[in-house]
Formats: structure tokens, sequence, C-alpha cells
């Protein structure tokens, strides 16, 4: 019988192994100190739950970091001293026979002196960097040269070393300046034109916004601002939602006050109010308890939901610190590898980070990265943000843009940027200062049929206070809105007198 003849390495593969185990080496001290901590302070498995098995190279602190994550985590202990931890592995042998080779609890005993509770969060931030350079090399990019320079860097420095690296190469792949005659090729041009493509994806019941904003056209982002409380998420949610799932597109949901649920819950009262025509109030979904022919409501909801999960039109990234940095790479993540064209960040504010006391400054500039990611000639994707105006627009009748305070600059990489609120008490039927609206009907639209506002009835007052695809605040559209019923209905145009 022939012996088969090992497959010999090449000098890549060999070079990839060694500078693995490199890497393993640095690892080692913030693996013991990271487990050690853990043994002093067993709560903070609860603060840094993302860490698993795999997050470890070690065997050593695989093993006592598997123990301490079983006991307190699965079994519900509080602490892990040497009794809790031997009656725990009484019930696991093979655990108990590594434990006991590895020096069993005398190991961590003295680990624990001279590790610094405080200082968890800088040798978790290690563990990540080394794992992602462990990452790199298991898909053979060429990093073995460069790990001692990662000794003295961040994952944020080593991060934006290789796409600084990246964007010279392709950016430099093709230099050409074109020029274009532009009396030249016009009929082609309305060819393309008359193909309709430069209408984008429609926002659901929007009939008169979708024709002066052309939709959400991709590589351009729509802003929508308005006071706490004025409903901003959840328009945006009820435009997005539907049209997303009728066009079967994929969006991305960027959330940074609330979890998941948030949107889960605004889709549910869609549905149940908006596909099955029924009545329901937001508080009914939130107080529980329910019927049994409400239950067999919001069963049919999620049914009606569910069948399109297949899909994935929908995803909803909720985040607990917010940064700038963070949003880029989810956008950059998933419209590469997910082929979504729509990203949502609800709500755009200031870095998390942030220690910066001209924060309406750095949201500019923020806005400025965005764009760069989203436009065109980079990604071509839409983002639509949600952003709080300043405290001034509390007793603005009339929006600009002047109402988003030190920060009104953000405008300016926007293509459109829309505003909403509340009507005042005195701007219904017979009030000091009705609104007087109407709606534009015939064959032409041009006859005017008016119509107040009633107070039995619920409405919000949309203004387009920047727009590249029509005009702006021409006049203002008022929709019949019920933001307990995500039932939404525009009725017509106004003319919104300015505050003076």
């Amino acid at each position: 019988m022939v012996e088969k003849k090992e497959k010999e390495l090449t000098p890549l593969e060999i070079e990839l192994i060694k500078s693995s185990k490199k890497v393993q080496e640095y690892k080692l001290a913030c693996e013991a100190n990271i487990v050690s901590i853990l043994y002093v302070n067993p709560e903070l498995y609860f603060t840094y739950d993302k860490l698993n098995l795999k997050s470890f190279s070690s065997n050593i602190w695989r093993v006592y970091w598997q123990i301490g994550y079983d006991i307190i985590i699965k079994e519900g202990k509080k602490s892990l001293d040497d009794i809790t931890v031997g009656l725990y592995l009484e019930k696991h042998p093979k655990l108990k026979q590594k434990y006991d080779e590895y020096g069993g609890y005398d190991t961590i005993d003295k680990s624990k002196e001279y590790v610094n509770v405080e200082n968890i969060s800088g040798y978790i931030n290690e563990l990540n960097k080394w794992n992602a350079v462990l990452q790199l090399l298991a898909r053979r990019f060429p990093v073995y040269d460069k790990i001692k320079q990662f000794v003295d860097m961040n994952v944020e420095d080593i991060y934006d070393l290789y796409e600084a690296q990246l964007n010279h190469i392709f950016l430099n792949i093709d230099n050409d300046v074109q020029s274009y005659n532009a009396c030249h090729g016009l009929n082609e041009l309305i060819d393309e034109l008359n193909k309709g493509n430069n209408i984008g994806l429609p926002l659901h019941n929007c009939t008169i916004l979708n024709k002066e904003i052309a939709g959400l056209n991709l590589g351009n982002i729509i802003g929508l601002g308005g006071l706490s409380g004025a409903g901003k998420s959840t328009t945006a949610i009820n435009w997005l939602f539907p049209s997303i799932l009728e066009h079967n597109e994929k969006i991305v949901f960027i959330i940074n006050e609330e979890d998941q649920t948030k949107i889960q819950k605004e889709m549910i009262i869609w549905v149940a109010n908006n596909i099955y025509k029924e009545n329901i109030q937001k508080y009914v979904l939130r107080d529980g308890n329910y019927d049994e022919k409400t239950m067999e409501l919001f069963r049919k909801c999620a049914k009606w939901i569910e069948e399109k999960k297949e899909h994935k039109n929908i995803t909803i990234i909720p985040l607990e610190k917010y940064t700038t940095d963070m949003a880029i790479k989810i956008i950059k993540k998933y419209s590469a590898l997910g082929e979504v064209k729509y990203f949502c960040i609800d709500t755009l504010k200031e870095n998390a980070d942030s220690t910066s006391d001209k924060t309406w400054l750095e949201m500019q500039r923020d806005l400025v990265k965005l764009y760069d990611v989203i436009k065109p000639s980079a990604k071509n994707v839409c983002l639509i943000v949600t952003y709080q105006l300043g405290k001034i627009a509390t007793k603005q009748r009339y929006y600009t843009n002047n109402e988003i305070g030190l920060a009104k600059s953000i405008v300016d990489v926007m293509s459109v940027n829309l505003m909403i609120r509340q009507p005042f008490e005195d701007e219904f039927e017979n009030g000091k200062n009705e609104i007087k609206g109407y709606r534009l009907e015939g064959k032409r639209n041009l006859t005017k049929i008016p119509f107040k506002l009633s107070k039995d009835k619920h409405y919000i007052i949309i203004f387009i206070t920047k727009n590249r695809f029509g005009a702006t605040n021409l006049f203002q559209i008022i929709a019949e809105y019920d933001l307990s019923l995500n039932v939404y209905k525009e009725i017509g145009i106004c003319n919104i007198h300015q505050d003076w």
C-alpha cells in the first residue's frame, strides 16, 4: 500500500501560520486579563455579552471563560469562588480534567492579583483588534509583515490603514478627466429620461410629495426633521415600510434611541389598520391581555409580515452607542453584501464618543462623510435621516432650514429636506389662524376645492424646505394622520403664512 504524502505547504501558508501564532502570543496577555477580571467581577459577563468561546485563542482561558459563563449566565449564580466552581465541575468531569490540568483555581487566584477591573474595556479592545487581524490572516490578506506594527495600533487605525490603501489603489486606476460637448447627445438624453429612471422609490400614500421630490432617488440624502414627539420616526416607518415591501426592495434601519421592537410594533399596527382595515390603537398592542378577537388579528398581522421574511426586505440594527463611523461601516457592508439600496438613520445625533463642545460643527462634518459614502460615484444608495429641530421651532408656524439651529449646514449635502409639525389649536376651523387648504382637481389639476381642518381629526403638515428635484416651499402638504393608528392620507395643500 502506497503511503499518501502530506501536501507540502506553500511559503505563503507557512508565513500565515507563523503570523497567526505570533498574534496568538500577543493575545495571550489580554485573554488572561479579561477572564481574570470576569472572575473578580462576574457581573461583567452580562456587560460584555458579545464575548464567546471563539473570542479566545488560548485553550486555558477558553476553559476558564466557559466555566464562568456557565455558572453565571446559565445557572444564575452570583460568584465564581473556589467552592462554586468546584461544585459546578463535579457535574462536568471532562471540563474538570482540563481545569485541573491548567492549575485549577490557583491559576485564577494568581492572575486576579495583577488585574484592575477598570481596565477591562481596554483589554476587550485589544482582544477585538487581534481577532480582526486573525480574520485578515485567515482570508490571506497580506498583513503578515505588519504584525509588529499592529502592536501600537487600535482596530480603527488598522481599518483606516487598509481602507486608505484600497482607496488609493482604486481611485488611481483611472484618473482621466473627461469633457463633454453640452450641445451633443440631447436626443439620447431625452430617450433615457423617457424611461422614468429619474423617479425614485415612491413614499407610501404620498402622491403630492412624490410628485414634488421624485420619490427616493439613489445617491441622495433625504432629511426628515421635526420637534420631539412630532412623529418623525413613525412617519419614516409609515412612508418606507409599505413601499419597500410593495416594490420588493431592501432597507436597513439604523436606530439609536430604541430597540428593534419599536419598528416591529409600528409594522403590526400599520398592517392591522391598513391591510385589515381595523381600528386598533397602539395602546392595545402595548398593554397586552388581548381578547380572542384581538389576538387573532395580531396573529394575522404577524403572518402577513412574516410571509415576506425570506426576502430580507427590512433589517433593523439598533446601536447602543451611535457613531457616524459605525453607520458608515453598516452602509458599506449591506450595500455590498445584501444589495441594499435604502438606509434610514433614526435619529441623527452627535457621536456617542464626542468630546467636542461644538456638536453642530461635528454633525455637519458627519453628514459630509455620510454623503461621500452614499453618493452616485460611491455606493449610490439612498439615505434617509431623521433629526430633531431646535427649540426655536416650538413657536414657529412656517418652517425653514433655520429651524435646525446651529447645525443648519447639515442641509448642504441633502438633496431633499422635509419638516413636519402638527397643527396649532388656532389653525383648526374657526380658529384665529385657521388653515385654508385646498385640493387640486379637474383634468389639469387647476380646480381648487377648499377645505378646513376639523377638530375631530388628526393632521400633519409637511414643509419642503429644500428640493433639488422640484419646487421648495411653494406650498405645504396636509395629510390626515393618526399616529396612534398609523393611518396616513394626503388630502391637499395649503400656504402657511410666514412668521414675522
